[in-house]
């Protein structure tokens, strides 16, 4: 669905391009958002393309028997591939229609992500244990954009296009369109095709437990 402008979220290390309540958005309810920019009918949102992933974990105890100890160790892998992307124009409806249909900027850069979890513990006395824990989020620091900026030109007025007298069946040049508003070549916004929303880095929580 169209992203709000009042909730995009550009050039951000996280966050989200999600509007909320699921029934708070413009999706489906102006005709400019039905149809491409050559005359097609979009197709609805019950059947897209989604980002294929992997998700592997695994854990391993190991105990020390009679001496009391024992170290616990956890691994989480994410793996997945990009979310597809759609070029998005800012009409002065407020609204962003999918010009070239869905999927057509391709999708954001492949994402992988590990976890770790080590713990230990040590017996202190009977009935009594202290645990030393590490847990690592992103261990490796890929800091991968999830998020590519899709709209094509400046969400203000002075730059928007204007499809209210437009014959949506027979399409229209949305690139003509975005030169023939008052800003011109200014139009276009600098951010179009930048990565965007990046995957947090690297974090670490060390924890003591006292357990009796």
């Amino acid at each position: 669905m169209p992203t709000a402008r009042a909730c995009s979220l550009d050039q951000q290390s996280g966050g989200t391009q999600a509007r909320p309540g699921g029934n708070a958005n413009r999706a489906w309810d102006i005709d400019e958002l039905l149809w491409d920019s050559k005359g097609n009918l979009i197709r609805v949102a019950v059947w897209r393309p989604i980002a294929r992933m992997c998700l592997l974990y695994g854990s391993k105890s190991f105990k020390g028997g009679a001496s009391g100890w024992g170290t616990d160790l956890g691994a989480f892998l994410y793996a997945g591939s990009g979310t597809p992307l759609s070029t998005l124009v800012n009409t002065i409806n407020g609204t962003q229609p999918f010009v070239n249909g869905r999927g057509d900027y391709g999708r954001t850069p492949f994402l992988t992500q590990t976890d770790l979890v080590i713990g230990h513990e040590i017996s202190v006395s009977e009935g009594k244990r202290l645990r030393f824990e590490f847990n690592a989020q992103n261990l490796f620091n890929q800091k991968t954009a999830r998020s590519v900026w899709t709209q094509l030109n400046r969400a203000r007025t002075s730059a928007e296009i204007d499809l209210s007298k437009v014959d949506l069946a027979k399409g229209y040049d949305y690139n003509a369109m975005i030169a023939g508003t008052s800003e011109g070549a200014k139009a276009i916004s600098p951010l179009f095709g930048q990565q965007d929303l990046f995957n947090p880095g690297f974090s670490g929580r060390f924890l003591v437990k006292f357990i009796f």
